[in-house]
């Protein structure tokens, strides 16, 4: 029996039909990855902002003593310049006192006291 014009129409039509079926699979396999892939990089991101979570307060903790140190720095400096200012009082003090120990000496003729 001949093939008909109506048979080879229905023919062409589900041979279209089935590449359309093949290409809907490969789609649906394509998509599942995309998928697949978009969870992994949804759950990687949360480690990120988990760690950044932890990093932040580490770094807090970090300026707080960086501060502290700062600030003791700072004291150390005052306390620096207090003492080189004693430092030349004292000086001042000790010279005048040995100038008056000479002075006393060279006039009596003895040691003081």
């Amino acid at each position: 029996m001949p093939e008909t014009n109506v048979e080879r129409t229905l023919g062409s039509i589900l041979t279209s039909i089935e590449d359309i079926k093949r290409r809907m699979d490969r789609a649906e396999d394509s998509r599942a990855g995309l998928h697949e892939g978009m969870n992994s990089v949804v759950l990687r991101v949360s480690h990120i902002e988990a760690d950044l979570t932890t990093v932040k307060r580490k770094v807090e903790g970090v300026e707080q003593v960086t501060e502290d140190v700062k600030k003791m720095r700072e004291r150390a400096f005052g306390a620096g310049s207090a003492g080189v200012w004693l430092l030349r009082i004292g000086s001042a003090v000790l010279s005048f006192a040995a100038g008056l120990a000479a002075a006393y000496t060279w006039m009596t003729g003895r040691p003081p006291p």
